[in-house]
């Protein structure tokens, strides 16, 4: 099974006061008291990047998108053994080629709305145990085929084998059986699920729910019915993909085409767009941001809280079996202090849970934690570790910041005696040889929906339970959380489970990041999207 990660978006808690609070986003996200609607061609479908501030003015075009050219994108977090399988999809790179040749029934946005792609609409029984998608007439395959239901089918099963190694196993498996999955015609697809799901169409939104035809065991000619069709693909090294011309939301694509290209070094990467052929890099480190900003030729694309960081504890591995040493852990940091070394201040802090502390399922119970030496230290002695103890943590340039935090994660935790070798692994094999191999690790993930984030890492099945974690208690609750329809009962269940995860799980998250991409002055209609990385589809270079 190939061995990466992934990573998603939320609601803050000022957004969800002036949405109107939940009830309003609820519905859009359960679809149980109303259908998706008909998506029309060539309108934006999440909110594009925002740029941010540069310190020479850059030119911003008006006027209508430019159709043509070829867009060359510069990632760092790229790796050898990637696949254009939709349902192995894990970093950025396969990710965001997946976006160009695939798409899924429905895609969300970072405020949870869900939104209409190859399903023009769906609805759900009263509690949400079943839900019926009807397909978009007319769609097409890369090969001429025509879409289907049987197509959508056979691709939603995919990710109920758990041999396939799908990062979504969990989250489907807990809630459908290959059985509960009913075409009724080719345009009607109904899913009879095991429990009621209120969230269900973000299970099926998730980037591995793309789709592909029925059958499909050879994904390496990328047939699927995305804006652009598959030119080349090297893995881990460099890609192409070209305009679809029977694209069924035309006039989009803007581009001619794409062109991906793996730059292992951050500052190479930054400077190849700066300088060089590339109009967009992934996520860079903060550091380099001034870089850019100096740049008349350059500008920064902003997602807000966007990604979250994490220092993994393997409790299946020494010394982190004992609790008493993860907390001890949690409790040595100070997490305003790294996050201003280590991002520049770009971000906020937050306390061991995939959400940020503004969030509305953020915990209040467990709140910013604060550093607290002489309480690491009291955890580490009863531990066995009275002098102290020393541990190795493994990093990369994958994504940008992950470096710069476990270098300063090295220093803030020194007082308390917790003694840590930095140890830098190259990107290209960094996901197969240290990312979930290794006792102690950096990773980092996508801000999701908390019941999303919580199968994908924490239930005692998730695929990429980094800490290794196992609480009958929390896949309760998470069961529990997908069973009501009550906001506030949903809000109650989730601020338990995160609970549980911040005080018991193995994973130190000391902040969510505003994460920053470099991009050409030129480049318009980039979506930086909370499943799927990065959109091209709108994209335009003026």
């Amino acid at each position: 099974m190939s061995k990466k990660r992934i990573p998603h978006l939320g609601l803050t808690r000022r957004e969800f006061l002036e949405r109107g609070a939940v009830g309003a986003a609820g519905l859009s996200i359960f679809g149980l008291a109303a259908c998706g609607e008909e998506q029309p061609a060539a309108t934006t479908q999440a909110p594009t990047a925002t740029t941010a501030p540069a310190a020479a003015p850059t030119t911003q075009p008006a006027g209508a998108p430019k159709t043509g050219g070829i867009l060359q994108f510069a990632v760092t977090d790229a790796a050898p053994d990637e696949v254009l399988d939709p349902a192995l999809t894990e970093i950025t790179d396969d990710a965001a080629i997946g976006a160009a040749l695939y798409e899924g029934l429905v895609r969300y946005d970072a405020n949870w709305d869900v939104m209409p792609v190859l399903a023009e609409s769906w609805d759900a029984a009263p509690d949400g145990s079943e839900w019926t998608f009807t397909l978009r007439e007319g769609v097409k395959f890369h090969n001429g085929a025509t879409l289907n239901a049987e197509d959508v089918g056979y691709s939603i099963g995919r990710n109920l084998d758990e041999d396939l190694g799908s990062a979504v196993f969990a989250r489907m498996s807990g809630s459908l059986d290959k059985s509960g999955i009913k075409p009724i015609d080719d345009r009607t697809i109904t899913f009879q699920l095991k429990r009621p799901d209120s969230l269900f169409t973000l299970a099926v939104g998730a980037r591995q729910g793309h789709v592909v035809p029925a059958g499909t065991t050879d994904f390496s000619d990328g047939n699927g019915t995305g804006p652009f069709t598959l030119v080349s693909f090297d893995p881990g090294r460099r890609w192409e993909v070209e305009r679809n011309p029977d694209y069924w939301n035309s006039p989009l694509p803007h581009l001619d085409g794409v062109r991906g290209v793996a730059i292992p070094e951050q500052a190479t990467k930054v400077q190849s767009v700066v300088s060089g052929d590339s109009h967009l890099g992934d996520r860079m480190d903060a550091a380099l941001a001034a870089t850019v900003e100096a740049s008349p030729n350059a500008k920064i694309l902003v997602a807000e809280a966007q990604n979250y960081l994490v220092i993994s504890m393997d409790s299946s591995q020494e010394p982190f079996g004992d609790p008493r040493v993860q907390l001890a852990v949690k409790l040595a940091t100070d997490r305003e202090k790294l996050l201003e070394i280590a991002q520049q201040g770009y971000g906020s802090v937050t306390s061991d849970v995939p959400v940020p502390a503004d969030d509305p399922f953020f915990p209040s119970t467990v709140g910013v934690r604060t550093q607290d030496i002489e309480g690491a230290k009291r955890l580490l002695a009863e531990a066995g570790h009275p002098d102290g103890i020393d541990l190795t943590l493994y990093t990369s340039d994958v994504f940008g910041g992950l470096v710069d935090m476990a270098v300063a994660f090295k220093e803030v935790v020194a007082p308390a005696g917790i003694r840590v070798e930095v140890v830098k692994h190259p990107a290209e094999t960094y996901w197969d040889q240290v990312w979930l191999v290794k006792p102690m690790y950096t990773s980092y993930y996508n801000r999701r929906h908390p019941n999303e984030a919580l199968n994908l890492v924490y239930v005692s099945n998730a695929t990429w339970n980094e800490p290794q974690y196992k609480s009958q208690k929390l896949d309760d609750l998470v069961a529990q959380g997908l069973a009501t329809t009550d906001p506030e009962e949903q809000q109650r269940i989730y601020s338990e489970a995160l609970e549980l995860v911040a005080n018991e799980a193995g994973t130190m998250i000391p902040y969510f990041i505003n994460t920053l991409w470099p991009a050409k002055a030129n480049l318009e209609g980039i979506i930086l999207d909370p499943q799927r990385s990065v959109m091209f589809h709108e994209a335009w270079l003026a």
